[in-house]
């Protein structure tokens, strides 16, 4: 089998791939351009510019939290769209990551040649090949790398904007908007580049830990403090610098620099412009070149794109990326990067929110987005128009070359690609529900991402494992006794006919998971949270359908009404059963029940009892103030398991199993109990 990424990026891990990519170009580099086109109204193309990008921001989160996988908007339009637009895209972005690179490797040559006699386009191609090498030697270095450039930066560019406020001259700002219509829409088309760094987020969601939580938080958070950014270091930019040195300079935060601190300025603004573009690059080769690994997975592209190496990166691809990046820099002029990069951004992004519209349309049940877009369809809507309205602002040629990379992309697929795929998307699901034939290989793919996933903290797997019924299978007992016996244990927790829980579970056939386990479950109307029951045996249960003894039997049912809790859940004990040797004499020789459970809890996560004191007799639980990484899994009160919810009202006495994070459990016994 072939190795996969590693998780290895967190929640600041995140917010720096995206800021460090945003405060580059948009930043360091294109503000002289943008001011030579509309003036001081530059602030506001900024901020209409961002505004614009937030529908893309959040459907890119929910794609992302739903298909977390190498490759980001390529996986993401494959699999609602098909192969053919998958293609189309896969090369599109591709090659806009590469092109907002390339464009950032130029501001950084443009800085260091401050310092250095030589050429800008050959000292950016160098540096291409030391990023290349960066990206290379692991995610884990990248993601570290990064987080240091980025809160040097936004140091450096905090001490910028403090001080620079006390030197804006107003005068500066007048007129404020001083061309046509048309060019402040270029304009806006032009910063469209600048917010890339959201992209190379999705780009690398494979690799992100706690991906519900820290994909969408982490994109908010990078886009609100870059805007921030942005728009303040636009003032002082603008109003200390005049307009004639400051249009289409490459080099306008250490130009404003100079007017008000003077070489020093200079010197320390120009470490800041350097660590801007490292960042950039850094995050910038590293995603780009998750498109080639991902198209090859699917067979876009050849098998050899698709080698991990040994640093758990996909080397050649990185490669490859390098080489298409350093073609861009010696070819094309600083502006034409830009507003390439920025048409391919656009037309990408459009076509996102239209892929949000066909993964919710399409009702399939596996799609299962750890975020959702609100206000839905109507910010979808909103973020197709957008390109539509600036990609006919930035010019003839960006268009062309747009129109290219859709025409090549189609002929390769044609021509190359066609041949090699058989799969299905969630369009196709959509034509379905109007009379058109699918197939049920998307619903097979997307339910083994949600195996990959795994169980979301707020499910509560917890709950459901710690509470689980452990029954002792007796020798001579059938396969339908202790199914029977389940459905009597479930049926008097949801208050329900044993007959009604066991027909539902003995029409699953196929419950078989191989390594000695079987998993019958059930979705029932009446039910209101996860039931489970864990059958224990030492001699081994017969099968109809499996070749080999059960030693374990893991007997679920969940509401019909929450199918995607049910897919959850059927995942996560999939997962944590691949630890197990069922049929070995650990698993097949334990009695106590405790120790069952325990061997389903996560190995990072605690398990402790506490009984409750008198002064919190009365109170709900959710009034306690008990820490988001530990949960109250199940409440004992004089034999009695309970259920627990926000509002169960507590009672002195009460027997809690608390579960999670050791330091969070370790507090809430302290809270409870001292």
């Amino acid at each position: 089998m072939a190795r996969g990424l590693k998780k290895n990026l967190g929640f600041f891990d995140v917010v720096a791939f995206g800021i460090g990519p945003m405060l580059s170009s948009g930043i360091f580099l294109l503000p002289g351009l943008v001011f030579a086109k509309v003036g001081p109204s530059a602030i506001l193309a900024y901020v209409v510019a961002a505004i614009l990008i937030i529908p893309a921001l959040l459907s890119k989160a929910e794609l992302a939290t739903a298909m977390p996988k190498a490759g980001g908007a390529y996986y993401f339009l494959d699999r609602s769209m098909g192969p053919l637009v998958g293609t189309i895209s896969g090369f599109g972005t591709w090659m806009s990551l590469a092109f907002k690179s390339a464009f950032d490797l130029i501001g950084l040559g443009a800085y260091l040649v401050l310092f250095m006699d030589f050429p800008v386009k050959p000292v950016a191609a160098g540096l291409c090949v030391v990023f290349a090498g960066l990206s290379i030697s692991g995610m884990k270095n990248v993601g570290r790398f990064q987080g240091i450039f980025v809160s040097l930066l936004l140091g450096l560019m905090t001490y910028f904007i403090t001080k620079g406020f006390f030197f804006i001259k107003p005068t500066h700002f007048e007129p404020f908007f001083v061309n046509a219509k048309d060019s402040f829409l270029a304009a806006v088309g032009l910063v469209y580049v600048s917010f890339a760094g959201l992209t190379k987020i999705a780009s690398v969601a494979e690799e992100v830990e706690d991906l519900d939580r820290n994909i969408p938080y982490g994109m908010m958070v990078a886009l609100g403090v870059t805007i921030l950014v942005y728009v303040f270091g636009l003032i002082v930019m603008i109003g200390v610098d005049p307009g004639t040195e400051f249009a289409n300079s490459l080099t306008p935060v250490v130009d404003a620099a100079q007017q008000f601190m003077g070489p020093a300025g200079r010197y320390l603004m120009t470490a800041a412009a350097i660590l801007a573009f490292v960042a950039s690059a850094n995050a910038g080769i590293t995603a780009a070149s998750r498109y080639p690994l991902a198209m090859s997975r699917d067979n876009l592209l050849s098998d050899y794109w698709k080698k991990i190496g040994r640093y758990n990166t996909p080397t050649r691809s990185i490669l490859l990326t390098m080489g298409l990046m350093i073609f861009f820099i010696l070819l094309l002029s600083p502006e034409g990067i830009a507003k390439l990069g920025s048409a391919f951004k656009l037309l990408i992004f459009g076509m996102l929110n239209l892929a949000v519209i066909v993964m919710r349309e399409s009702k399939i049940t596996a799609y299962d987005p750890g975020f959702k877009t609100k206000l839905y369809p109507w910010v979808q809507i909103v973020g197709i128009l957008a390109p539509v309205v600036l990609i006919p602002e930035l010019g003839i040629l960006p268009m062309i070359l747009s129109a290219g990379v859709v025409i090549g992309g189609a002929l390769w697929y044609y021509l190359y690609a066609k041949k090699q795929v058989d799969r299905s998307a969630a369009m196709y699901q959509v034509f379905e529900r109007v009379g058109a034939q699918a197939t049920p290989q998307l619903y097979e793919e997307l339910r083994d991402i949600i195996r990959e996933k795994g169980a979301r903290r707020e499910d509560v797997f917890e709950h459901c494992i710690l509470r689980a019924a452990v029954v002792e299978h007796k020798s001579g007992d059938r396969y339908e006794d202790v199914l029977n016996t389940a459905a009597s244990i479930i049926s008097d927790r949801l208050h329900l006919s044993t007959e009604t829980v066991y027909g539902e579970l003995s029409s699953v056939t196929d419950v078989s998971l191989g390594n000695h386990l079987a998993l019958p479950h059930a979705k029932l109307d009446k039910a209101d949270h996860p039931e489970l029951v864990i059958i224990h045996s030492r001699t081994g249960i017969e099968l109809e359908r499996s070749g080999e003894p059960v030693y374990a039997i893991f007997v679920l049912v969940s509401p019909a009404e929450r199918p995607r809790l049910h897919l959850r859940f059927l995942a996560e004990l999939a997962n944590r059963a691949e630890d197990i040797d069922f049929a070995g004499n650990e698993w097949r020789e334990t009695i106590d029940p405790d120790q069952i459970h325990k061997k389903f809890i996560r190995s990072e996560d605690n398990v402790e009892i506490v009984y409750l004191r008198e002064e919190f007799d009365g109170l709900p639980l959710g009034e306690l103030s008990i820490d988001r990484d530990c949960l109250v899994a199940i409440i004992n009160r004089g034999g009695k398991i309970i259920v627990p919810h926000g509002d169960t009202q507590l009672q002195a006495g009460d027997k809690l199993t608390l579960v999670g994070k050791q330091q969070a459990v370790r507090q809430t016994v302290e809270y409870l109990t001292a």
